[in-house]
């Protein structure tokens, strides 16, 4: 479990920066990027993060980014994963690669 920061304030799974989901997913889709692929957004389907389990800041990250050293088998291992808003959707602001510093 991570503990999950997210700025995509428009997702209908966020409430005040915490996911309502038990687990995101984070899909690789380029050599630098990784969006949250479970982001929806609320204009289409209301906002039902009121209608979801408890938003949590402890959330399970699956992910498919092999480039990326957080990840142990399909999750992410870094203890804080920040999701930015961006215009190639929800980013993953906490990948990194194996060139770049865990710090």
């Amino acid at each position: 479990m991570s503990y999950l920061d997210c700025a995509q304030y428009d997702c209908c799974h966020n409430k005040a920066g915490a996911c309502c989901l038990g687990s995101v997913k984070v899909h690789h889709t380029g050599e630098r990027d990784a969006v949250c692929s479970s982001y929806r957004c609320n204009e289409s389907v209301g906002n039902v993060a009121t209608d979801n389990a408890p938003a949590t800041a402890e959330t399970e990250v699956r992910c498919d980014d092999k480039g990326c050293k957080y990840l142990e088998g399909r999750s992410c291992c870094a203890d804080h994963v920040c999701i930015d808003e961006c215009g190639c959707g929800p980013r993953c602001a906490t990948r990194k690669t194996a060139r770049q510093s865990r710090d």
